[in-house]
């Protein structure tokens, strides 16, 4: 267990240090977190949020499988994990 947790650190690190335009869409209510880990444009979003949403979770994605794959669990569970770490909790 701890080793997913250095994991997710590791990850959140990592996009903290390249998600500018991610973080500038989400708190302009662009893009929002959902439960599954992984996120979604708002229907009145312009294209360029719609994709970096797209490419967001093929990248969530990707992380998600190889930790779940390291530590035995499923990428859903990993996923849900990520939210609830991205929410504080």
């Amino acid at each position: 267990m701890s080793r997913l947790i250095l994991c997710f650190a590791l990850l959140f690190s990592v996009a903290m240090i390249q998600a500018s335009p991610f973080d500038d869409a989400r708190t302009s209510g662009q893009i929002i977190e959902l439960p599954t880990g992984y996120v979604q444009a708002i229907g009145s979003s312009p294209a360029a949020a719609k994709a970096l949403a797209v490419e967001v979770n093929k990248r969530r994605a990707k992380a998600y499988g190889r930790i779940a794959k390291k530590n035995g669990l499923s990428e859903a569970q990993v996923a849900a994990e990520s939210y609830k770490k991205r929410l504080g909790g």
